[in-house]
C-alpha cells in the first residue's frame, strides 16, 4: 500500500492531462500511487496519454478508472478514492500541477503535526493561454493564503485555497465521510469545513502548488469552472447558505447565518490581497511537459 493516493478527474482534456501526469511523475517522493478518472471522456485518448506518460517518466504505480457516464466532480473524487488504499490522499486536477517536492514537503508536514488533518502548501497562480492544442502561461500571481484561512473561522465565508494545494489524512473519509456528490461545484469547500473540525490544517508556506487558470482567449473547453462556471459557483453558494441556515445551531451559532456573515467580510479583504500580476519568465514548471505535449497532441489528431 502507498502512502498517498492521488486522484485526478479528467474529460477530454489530454493535453493539460499530460501535463498533470507529468508533474505527479517527476516528485521526489515516490511512494504514491495515482488513479486517472476518466469522467465520461474517449477511453483510448486516456488512456493513450497514460502509456505516453509511462513510458516517457517510468516512475509510480498509474491506473485508470473509465466512467461510462460524466458525472460531477465529487462523485468522480469519491470513486478514484474507493479505488486506492493508502495513508494520505490528494486530489490534482487535470489542469494543475506541483513542484518536484510538493508531496515530500508535504507528508514531512504530516508526520510532524500528527493531529492535523490536512496539510496546505503555499500557491502560486498561473494565468495561461491553451488554444489549437498548445497551452503556454502568460502571467502568474502569489496566492493569497494564511494560517489563519486555514481555520474553520477563516473558511467558512470562501473557499480559501484550491484542492491541488492539499494532502488529506484518509481517516477523514470515515470520520467525516467522502465529498457530497450533489454538489455541481464547491465540494472542495464543503468538504474542508468538514474535515477541518475533525484536526486542524496546517499551512506550510513555500509555494509548491500551481493553480492553473485559462485566460479568456483561450478555448473554452479547457476553462476552470471557477472561471467559466463563476454564475454556477454563485448559485451553489447560495443553496448551501439556505442548507446551513436551516440547521441547528451549535452553540449558539448558526451556520448558515456565520458563513454570509464571513463572505460579506470577507471581500474587501481579498480585494486588498490581491497582487499585481507578473510576466512569467521561468519555463514551465514540468521539465518534461513539451515533449509529452507533442506525442499526445498526435495521438489527438490521429483520433486514437
Amino acid at each position: 500500500m502507498q502512502q498517498v493516493s492521488i486522484v485526478m478527474r479528467t474529460y477530454e482534456r489530454p493535453i493539460l492531462l499530460a501535463r498533470a501526469i507529468a508533474s505527479v511523475q517527476q516528485q521526489t517522493f515516490t511512494d504514491w500511487n495515482l488513479v486517472v478518472v476518466n469522467n465520461g471522456g474517449n477511453r483510448s485518448v486516456v488512456d493513450a496519454v497514460v502509456d505516453v506518460a509511462r513510458s516517457s517518466t517510468p516512475t509510480g504505480n498509474i491506473s485508470v478508472l473509465h466512467l461510462e457516464d460524466r458525472c460531477g466532480m465529487e462523485e468522480a473524487s469519491n470513486r478514484g478514492l474507493a479505488a486506492t488504499e493508502s495513508e494520505f490522499f490528494a486530489i490534482h486536477d487535470d489542469d494543475d500541477s506541483w513542484d518536484a517536492e510538493f508531496l515530500e514537503v508535504a507528508v514531512s508536514g504530516l508526520r510532524a503535526n500528527i493531529s492535523a488533518a490536512a496539510v496546505v502548501t503555499g500557491v502560486t497562480r498561473i494565468h495561461e493561454t491553451y488554444k489549437n492544442g498548445k497551452v503556454w502561461p502568460v502571467k502568474s500571481e502569489e496566492f493569497y493564503l494564511t494560517q489563519e484561512r486555514l481555520t474553520y473561522d477563516g473558511m467558512i465565508g470562501n473557499n480559501t485555497f484550491p484542492p491541488i494545494a492539499a494532502v488529506f489524512r484518509r481517516r477523514l473519509l470515515a470520520d467525516v465521510g467522502g465529498f457530497d456528490s450533489s454538489l455541481p461545484v464547491l465540494g472542495d469547500w464543503e468538504f474542508n469545513l468538514r474535515a477541518v473540525l475533525s484536526g486542524g490544517f496546517v499551512f506550510l508556506p513555500e509555494r509548491l502548488a500551481h493553480y492553473h487558470t485559462r485566460t479568456p482567449e483561450s478555448e473554452s473547453s479547457s476553462g476552470n469552472s471557477i472561471t467559466v462556471g463563476i454564475d454556477l459557483h454563485h448559485k451553489i453558494r447560495e443553496q448551501l447558505h439556505a442548507r446551513w441556515l436551516a440547521e441547528p445551531e451549535v452553540n449558539g451559532v448558526n451556520k448558515g447565518k456565520q458563513a454570509i456573515a464571513a463572505y460579506v467580510a470577507d471581500e474587501p479583504q481579498k480585494r486588498r490581497n490581491v497582487p499585481a500580476l507578473v510576466k512569467i519568465v521561468a519555463k514551465d514548471p514540468v521539465r518534461t511537459y513539451w515533449a509529452v505535449s507533442r506525442r499526445v497532441r498526435r495521438i489527438v489528431r490521429r483520433g486514437a
